[in-house]
């Protein structure tokens, strides 16, 4: 290849790969810069659109400007979104015929469960067969207990899951099932040094770290979602300094 074509080629290759580094790049600046605007404004509107969090103006203090200093690598971890919703249904179906059983034993038994009550709460006391109704009685309710916890559990457990799930795909005019599908959720770091007006009046240089994640759910096409930021910390600050308004 003749060295003018062959630096012609590398210079192509390096235009493509700054360009595609600035799109990159260009995504999260807008993304925390939507986040800082909207939390100094306190919208929370706009905020419930591309967080879970807010920088608090009146606790934390108000960003206006700041520099992207770094973008992490990506993390992937799995969301097995099917199966939370399977084990979701299968608590509530075993929820459901429990019930029944237990409105059909109470049904037949009402009037010895009535006396079984009354002797718990002293007045009376379980004699003959209403010791056999008093120990199911006491064994349903125990059961009962437990099978509520486990659709409980089971609901927050899916829930967990999908809140965020459904803000990242179901943030536009999309309207996905997100529990239909298997996918991964993405996760990143995005560092950032920005002059920080404290609710004091007082301005402090810190570096911020905000956790960034999506999700991208997996079937016969692939569904990515929207980058939300979930999170962030303070790294570094220096000694706060007066500015005026």
């Amino acid at each position: 290849m003749h060295p003018s074509a062959s630096r012609t080629l590398t210079f192509g290759f390096l235009s493509l790969w700054f360009l595609l580094s600035g799109c990159s790049g260009s995504a999260e600046q807008t993304i925390v810069s939507q986040f800082f605007s909207a939390s100094r404004l306190r919208d929370n509107t706009s905020l419930d659109n591309i967080a879970t969090v807010m920088f608090d103006p009146r606790t934390q203090g108000t960003v206006t400007s700041f520099s992207m200093t770094n973008v992490g690598p990506e993390e992937h971890k799995p969301l097995p979104l099917k199966s939370l919703a399977r084990a979701q249904d299968d608590a509530r179906s075993e929820d459901d015929a429990f019930s029944k059983r237990k409105d059909e034993y109470q049904n037949a038994n009402l009037e010895a469960i009535q006396r079984v009550l009354k002797a718990e709460r002293g007045e009376g006391k379980v004699t003959g067969k209403d010791a056999e109704v008093h120990a199911a009685w006491t064994k349903f309710r125990e059961e009962s207990a437990a099978v509520s916890k486990r659709v409980a559990d089971a609901r927050r457990s899916l829930r967990t899951q999908t809140q965020l799930v459904d803000l990242s795909i179901n943030g536009g005019r999309s309207a996905v099932d997100v529990t239909k599908y298997d996918g991964e959720l993405v996760s990143k770091e995005v560092t950032v040094t920005a002059p920080v007006k404290l609710p004091s009046g007082e301005t402090a240089q810190k570096t911020l770290v905000l956790t960034l994640q999506r999700a991208v759910l997996k079937g016969d096409k692939e569904i990515p979602g929207r980058w939300i930021i979930t999170g962030f910390r303070d790294m570094a600050a220096s000694p706060a300094t007066k500015t005026s308004d």
